[in-house]
């Protein structure tokens, strides 16, 4: 009797199985490392985003005074003052004279503000997790 030339039925079901477990170690780690560059994304853009809204040609803050814990502004949209300043783990928008906040960066242990030259303020901040951002606000002239 001739031997006929091919693969046996185990010999499928082995390469299969590698096959299968090679694309399943795969998927695993392209999904674990999407789920860190989501993570350390979001921490970015919620700071970037921050420094804008800080920035933000509707509310046209002016610079009235810096301490390392709190910046006090006035926005000249509202004719309202407002201190930012670092409340538990949150930097935080209040109202001066009227009560009422606005959260505008969670997830603080630290925070220091420093004036620069200028209408500008170095604010430093270290995360719960260790994370440790700084930025430049450039505020409005009068």
């Amino acid at each position: 009797m001739k031997r006929l030339k091919g693969f046996t039925i185990i010999e499928c079901v082995v390469a299969l199985l590698i096959t299968a477990l090679t694309l399943t170690l795969a998927g695993w780690s392209m999904n674990t490392l999407a789920v860190s560059n989501r993570h350390s994304l979001d921490s970015s853009v919620d700071w970037y985003v921050f420094l804008k809204e800080m920035e933000a040609d509707n509310h046209h803050f002016v610079l009235k005074q810096v301490n390392s814990h709190n910046i006090r502004v006035n926005s000249c949209r509202s004719g309202l003052d407002y201190i930012l300043r670092k409340r538990q783990d949150t930097l935080y928008l209040t109202a001066w004279s009227r009560g009422g906040y606005m959260p505008l960066f969670s997830g603080v242990k630290r925070c220091i503000f420093k004036q620069l030259p200028g209408r500008r303020v170095l604010v430093e901040v270290t995360r719960e997790n260790g994370e440790k951002l700084a930025g430049i606000i450039q505020f409005y002239h009068e």
